[in-house]
This record gives structure tokens, C-alpha cells and sequence, in this order.
């Protein structure tokens, strides 16, 4: 037997774009971090913002400054892994800090405090660009 109900569920917020993005709205869950990094291969230290979704397994990495022609890279191949204490973060960026070449980004976010320990990692290419750096961000409140 199946009743009627005056309550109506309500959707999520999230509007697609135009360009097949989803719009982050009040009602997606992001969260910011923050620190700087040197991207393997480079030598100055750049900073950085990451936008993390791990509901959605959505990541994006924004530097300070353009880099390879743009200041926001979207995470492709993204892996978010809850454990006990952490959450194991994996996504991949290419054409960053040059054309045909992937990072490999690897991070913990910490449960129990507000930041991310995390390595970047070149993958092998063909250009011969290697290289691996470490960092730390911490969560911006607000």
C-alpha cells in the first residue's frame, strides 16, 4: 500500500554549467586549504590553494600565479580513500609544469586536525622532467 505525502525531498543546489562543470554552490561541500608548494622541476615556491569535495571525489589545485598558462587545474583520475585518522587523497594534473607532463598529487587530510600533508610527483615523460616535492596546508576556516 503506498501513501501520499505532503513532504517534498529537496535536491542538492548544483546547477551544471554550460560547459559540463558543476557550479560549486553553498549547498556542495568544499573545502579549502592552503599553503605553498614547489613544483618539482621549478625552484620557487608558489602558492596554493586546494578546493576539496570528498563527497563528490572532486579536486582542484589554484595557484597565486598562472602556471603553464592557467591558475586553476582541475584533478583528473581522483581516489578519495577514508581511513581510521585521515583521508588518502590521489588525483593527477597534466600539462603542469609543462605540456605532455602529469603530476601525480598524493595527500593525507587529517580528521582530527585541520591540514593536509601531501608529495607531488612527476611522472616518466618523454622531456625527461623528474622530480618529487613535499608540503603541508592547512584548512582555511570560514
Amino acid at each position: 500500500m503506498c501513501r501520499s505525502s505532503a513532504s517534498v525531498m529537496l535536491l542538492p543546489d548544483i546547477k551544471p554549467k554550460q560547459t559540463g562543470e558543476i557550479e560549486m554552490t553553498e549547498s556542495a561541500h568544499w573545502e579549502e586549504y592552503r599553503g605553498s608548494v614547489v613544483i618539482p622541476s621549478q625552484t620557487e615556491q608558489r602558492g596554493l590553494t586546494v578546493l576539496l569535495n570528498i563527497a563528490d571525489n572532486a579536486v582542484t589545485v589554484k595557484f597565486d600565479e598562472p602556471v603553464a598558462g592557467a591558475a586553476e587545474w582541475k584533478g583528473a583520475n581522483v581516489r578519495i580513500v577514508e581511513r581510521l585518522k585521515y583521508h588518502e587523497i590521489q588525483f593527477a594534473t597534466t600539462d603542469l609544469p609543462v605540456d605532455t607532463v602529469e603530476l601525480a598529487w598524493r595527500m593525507n587530510a587529517a580528521k582530527a586536525e585541520p591540514s593536509i600533508a601531501g608529495v607531488v610527483v612527476v611522472r616518466p615523460n618523454e622531456i625527461r622532467i623528474s622530480g618529487e616535492k613535499g608540503f603541508i596546508l592547512n584548512r582555511v576556516e570560514g
